[in-house]
């Protein structure tokens, strides 16, 4: 009897200890800088992906050198809040709602793994088909 409490005790204990490790939670702290959607290499590439967290809560994302998409962020736990507005691109002009116009965007990407100089985003929703990971690595 008292092996059989202690063995659920122990299964209990990995249990919460596993569902634990499987969240990533990280601070604004560890947000804060220039993170490149394209490596280490994208890193002093003119061509290079670019989300910049500023620590006043402030955000930008470039895309080849170019800032697209401007707005506030913050941390809740294992998400990163945003919300954000969109420069319209040439591609968007067939756009019936969108066109020409810039575009508000919340969103709430969930940190699935986190490392010293890179995380991994999970972006989608659960009414979304698929959901997609991107890895962003800290430029120095």
């Amino acid at each position: 009897m008292i092996h059989t409490r202690l063995a659920v005790l122990v299964l209990l204990a990995l249990q919460g200890a596993a569902s634990y490790a499987g969240e990533a939670v990280v601070s604004a702290q560890y947000l804060e800088g220039t993170w490149s959607l394209d490596g280490k290499a994208g890193c002093g590439s003119n061509a290079a992906r670019i989300v910049v967290f500023h620590n006043n809560g402030t955000l930008e994302v470039a895309d080849g050198g170019e800032v697209n998409r401007l707005g506030f962020w913050r941390v809740v736990k294992d998400t990163i809040v945003a919300n954000t507005l969109t420069k319209p691109a040439e591609r968007e002009n067939y756009h019936p709602f969108f066109g020409d116009s810039y575009r508000y965007e919340y969103v709430t990407p969930t940190v699935v793994k986190a490392e010293k100089d890179a995380f991994t985003l999970s972006i989608g929703s659960d009414l979304e088909k698929e959901k997609r990971e991107v890895t962003l690595t800290r430029c120095p």
